[in-house]
């Protein structure tokens, strides 16, 4: 963590740098609200303009 909280500028990470990096993730896009598309990371709830789709899953827009 410490070499992101000391980057300047743009910079390219080596694998090594970004195998430290712990974060959040999430793999799954749902429908929620009226024409909007959501996520969860770390618990909290992400939600922006999309398209559902038949089968659940969603296009963001």
């Amino acid at each position: 963590m410490k070499k992101i909280l000391n980057l300047e500028g743009i910079q390219k990470l080596t694998k090594k740098d970004q195998e430290q990096i712990k974060g959040s993730w999430s793999n799954y896009v749902y429908c929620g609200p009226p024409r909007k598309c959501c996520q969860m990371f770390n618990g909290f709830e992400f939600c922006d303009f999309g398209y559902c789709q038949p089968n659940g899953s969603c296009i963001w827009a």
